[in-house]
């Protein structure tokens, strides 16, 4: 699971609290305490989360968009609205429109005031939420455990929709030789169906969260929703083969 995460700020109390709350004792370096105190060095444990630093800024894209090519790619990056909030909303905007799966966390000690203009600037994603300072360690990380299981969901998905648009690609570029692919129009369409209906029932889900009059007109469309998508099942029968009928021969 990538548990990889970039935090893009321009204060080292910044970096420092939340690698401290993310990685307890990883502000600190066990080995050479332990070197001073005259004792073997401890094996190293197995952190939690990776947790990377940027400047906020040009640099800090840049290193984004370098550990993506090494293909380090992170699964949350968190950014500090301290100084200069608009500068930090432009920067989430390009890492969200360079990596839909990104999660993106802003920090910023006016959580109120800092949704209104995320809301504004960025629209209203699941991928952003607002953190406010100071932290909390049992929030923080939950948060991260949260967010890293989401970015892997979406992971899944939208590699599900890529493996789906190339097979079907591959079915036209066949023409009328379809053995040349391993899978045939109909099961690429079966596969659409299914991952449809997943994430209507992950919206479904959703649902039960809001209050109850949000949730009655919420459950309502979603309904609508997966009944339009049962009605366009319909188009696989429409591609399913037709056997060949032998014509008699002629006397």
């Amino acid at each position: 699971m990538n548990s990889r995460i970039v935090l893009l700020g321009t204060e080292q109390d910044f970096f420092l609290q939340l690698l401290e709350m993310l990685v307890p004792g990883g502000a600190r370096d066990p080995a050479l305490e332990a070197e001073e105190r005259g004792e073997t060095a401890p094996p190293p444990e197995a952190a939690p989360f990776e947790v990377w630093f940027a400047y906020r800024g040009t640099d800090g894209l840049d290193e984004i968009r370098r550990l993506r090519r090494i293909g380090a790619y992170p699964a949350i990056a968190m950014i500090d609205l301290a100084e200069d909030p608009e500068d930090a909303l432009e920067i989430a905007g390009r890492l969200l429109v360079d990596d839909p799966r990104l999660q993106v966390v802003l920090v910023s000690p006016n959580a109120d005031e800092v949704w209104d203009v995320a809301a504004e600037a960025l629209g209203h994603r699941d991928q952003v939420v607002v953190l406010k300072r100071p932290f909390d360690g049992v929030e923080v990380r939950e948060l991260a455990h949260v967010l890293v299981q989401r970015w892997t969901e979406m992971d899944r998905v939208l590699s599900r929709t890529a493996r789906l648009v190339s097979g079907e690609t591959a079915i036209v570029k066949a023409g009328s030789n379809p053995a040349l692919t391993p899978s045939s129009g109909v099961e690429v369409l079966r596969d659409a169906f299914r991952a449809i209906h997943g994430l209507v029932a992950a919206l479904s889900a959703r649902c039960e969260l809001l209050e109850p009059e949000a949730r009655a007109e919420a459950l309502q469309r979603v309904s609508a929703v997966s009944e339009a998508v049962d009605h366009l099942r319909q188009v696989e029968h429409l591609a399913e083969p037709k056997p060949v009928t032998a014509k008699p021969d002629e006397v």
